[in-house]
């Protein structure tokens, strides 16, 4: 069960999309598409592949289609399986995606 913190920060996320955004832009330095829009969108990754995967929170960058996605995975300690979350959202919104945090939000 998630804990309290783990939802107070997944709550600064749903309350304020674009956040997400803000945070890999100044504190990263990486520089994203231009979009009109920060929206949360579905957390289930599960492809057609028995295994699932969810996120604790997706959003999207949209300008008309998802131009870039964020995947927000407060870490009270060690996931191996932060890569797949990525894997299975890059497969399905078609854009670049980030996963803050992991190799300083690389693009996947």
């Amino acid at each position: 069960m998630p804990s309290q913190l783990h939802e107070v920060q997944l709550l600064l996320f749903r309350n304020r999309p674009a956040l997400a955004a803000q945070l890999i832009q100044e504190s990263l330095g990486i520089e994203l598409p231009s979009f009109g829009e920060a929206r949360i969108d579905s957390a289930d990754l599960t492809d057609v592949q028995p295994a699932e995967y969810r996120a604790d929170l997706v959003i999207q960058l949209v300008r008309d289609k998802p131009v870039y996605g964020i995947v927000v995975e407060v870490q009270l300690s060690v996931d191996d399986e932060q890569a797949l979350r990525v894997a299975g959202l890059r497969s399905k919104s078609a854009c670049a995606i980030a996963l803050p945090g992991n190799a300083a939000g690389r693009r996947r």
